[in-house]
């Protein structure tokens, strides 16, 4: 059970992965294989994909029970080795009932370039229960290299190569849904680096629905997709099986993450937006 909630209340945005999925798991195992080519997804200029000074937060629910609350916030925009660029920063843990049952914590922080909404790096803190790591990744030239430390042991190198595709971090990967033009039955691939996972997500565009919210009745555009856990050069695993999930995001400009629900075999996981500010 608390291995399963861990991988539940790291879904964050794109219901793939959070910064901290496998951090306490065997170093993935490299197969050399390449893999398929998905293209370049096509953007509507007339979005935004990144807000300065934007809040929100969430609660996590399993069968209607208070399971855990995350958060989500980005900074302002300066420069980083001569790009503009961005922070944003995340943190989901466990609450209520379920935090007595077992402490998991997850704090990420990504630098974005805003100019190609590709990570820089991501740095994430994780704790599961007694155990505790962190792990640093820095992108670039088509790779990864992810730094990852477990309390008392030493430092683990773990160089991703891409193969030409484009992948994000979880904080990335929803400033890149939110500029999609998202017509209705359109579909795309994203592939997320979370911690020392890769996963490949799959999603399609199903709807426009309103639903209810913590803020009140929303329009919103609704995505559903399966995520598949993919090996460092981005073969499936075939061995573990995939995730569904659906995203509700706001049907505006502003394209605010309002629901993820998560199918797992244990019944959904329900996160929800409660509250939004931006400056």
């Amino acid at each position: 059970m608390g291995r399963w909630l861990a991988v539940a209340l790291l879904s964050a945005a794109v219901g793939c992965g959070g910064a901290a999925a496998g951090v306490f798991d065997p170093d993935p195992a490299p197969m050399a294989s390449e893999p398929t080519a998905t293209g370049v997804a096509a953007v509507d200029p007339t979005l935004t994909a990144v807000f300065p000074g934007e809040t929100m937060r969430f609660e996590v629910r399993m069968a209607g029970v208070l399971a855990g609350e995350a958060a989500f916030s980005t900074g302002e925009p300066g420069l980083v080795d001569g790009r503009h660029a961005i922070a944003m920063s995340s943190r989901v843990g466990t609450a209520g009932a379920f935090a007595l049952i077992k402490n998991i914590q997850d704090d990420a922080t990504s630098v974005i370039d805003l100019d190609t909404l590709r990570p820089i790096t991501t740095t994430g803190d994780t704790r599961f229960g007694d155990k505790v790591g962190h792990t640093e990744a820095t992108y670039g030239a088509g790779k990864a290299t992810v730094l990852h430390t477990l309390a008392n042991q030493p430092t683990r190198t773990l160089i991703y190569d891409f193969h030409g595709e484009t992948v994000h971090d979880a904080h990335s990967a929803m400033a890149a849904m939110r500029i999609w033009p998202a017509e209705l039955g359109a579909r795309r691939v994203l592939w997320v680096l979370g911690g020392r996972r890769i996963w490949r997500a799959e999603i399609e565009v199903t709807g426009r629905e309103v639903i209810g919210t913590a803020l009140g009745n929303q329009a919103a555009l609704r995505f559903d997709g399966v995520s598949a856990r993919a090996r460092p050069d981005l073969t499936i695993d075939s061995a573990r099986p995939p995730r569904t999930f659906s995203v509700w995001v706001s049907d505006d400009a502003d394209r605010v993450p309002l629901k993820i629900v998560a199918h797992t075999e244990l019944g959904d996981v329900s996160i929800d937006l409660v509250d939004y500010q931006r400056s």
